[in-house]
């Protein structure tokens, strides 16, 4: 009868656990901190902020140059990404899945087209957009994600 009881206290807190945990978010942390960018001289990292005649379709998360970056959702690796047209050396991943489509920037990739991916699985590495715009800049990595009608998403409160 004891070993009884014993197994139901550890169920029991296994499921307290769980449903503690992060799990009923949508997306998995892109890196270990998870730390949006904030405003700096050359910009903001939130989702809406001021791009000159635009607005920042995503958010920043902060990522130190060569640090692991990891996929935010379970899908399929449909494509390199490229934020620049003149300028190819800075590249992301677009991962879609049956809800979801996630565009990162800024990250080299270390999956291939058309691997699927689990969320949280390392996908790339982040790269050094300082070093493009000026030591002003914070490092990150950008995050764009759309719904299955390809209607632009909010990601911050997903993570």
């Amino acid at each position: 009868m004891a070993a009884k009881k014993i197994i139901y206290i550890g169920v029991a807190a296994a499921l307290i656990l769980l449903l503690m945990s992060n799990s009923n978010k949508a997306l998995a942390a892109i890196t270990k901190k998870q730390k949006i960018r904030g405003c700096d001289p050359l910009g903001c990292g939130s989702f809406g902020a001021r791009r000159g005649t635009h607005t920042h379709q995503g958010i920043d998360i902060v990522a130190a140059p060569g640090e692991d970056i990891f996929s935010p959702i379970t899908g399929k690796v449909t494509r390199v990404a490229y934020p620049y047209a003149s300028d190819l050396s800075y590249t992301g991943v677009e991962i879609v899945n049956e809800k979801y489509r996630v565009k990162m920037f800024y990250m080299s990739p270390t999956v291939v087209i058309p691997k699927t991916v689990l969320a949280g699985e390392k996908i790339g590495i982040a790269q050094n957009i300082s070093a493009k715009h000026g030591a002003a800049m914070t490092n990150h990595v950008h995050i764009e994600v759309r719904d299955s009608l390809n209607r632009l998403i909010d990601p911050t409160n997903l993570f």
